[in-house]
């Protein structure tokens, strides 16, 4: 495994069935081409990663960007669904076989309205440091 999937399976990991919602690790269709009942729901997007090594130690920061959609009235359930990921993400101990995950970080939250008007999307970046065991 690599970092790269260390990284989203730690995040999986920590979300699914922790969440009020469905997590998903394979983005579904548009969400303009769903129906309302399928909402909420919770994406884990794309990602970067970048060395972070020493003489000893072969290491990354990856980091990950969540999408929550809802299309509840007002921006209330996306921001908790947000809350809930933080609980569970900001400085948690995650882990993923064959790494150790030193540290997990929230970078920045952001709420819009998509262009349809009722479809509430909530992003969020998590920094995840790691190392290879």
């Amino acid at each position: 495994m690599g970092f790269e999937t260390a990284a989203q399976a730690a995040i999986f990991t920590a979300l699914d069935g922790a969440m009020s919602c469905p997590v998903e690790d394979t983005p579904p269709p548009l969400p303009e081409g769903l129906p309302d009942s399928d909402f909420p729901y919770v994406v884990i997007g794309d990602d970067t990663l970048v060395a972070d090594e020493a003489d000893d130690v072969i290491g990354a920061q990856a980091t990950i960007t969540i999408h929550f959609w809802s299309r509840a009235p007002g921006n209330k359930q996306v921001k908790a669904l947000m809350g809930e990921a933080f609980g569970c993400l900001h400085r948690a101990a995650l882990t993923a076989p064959g790494f150790k995950l030193l540290d997990c970080l929230r970078e920045f939250s952001t709420v819009s309205v998509g262009p349809d008007g009722k479809t509430r999307h909530g992003v969020q970046r998590y920094r995840i440091i790691m190392h290879k065991e």
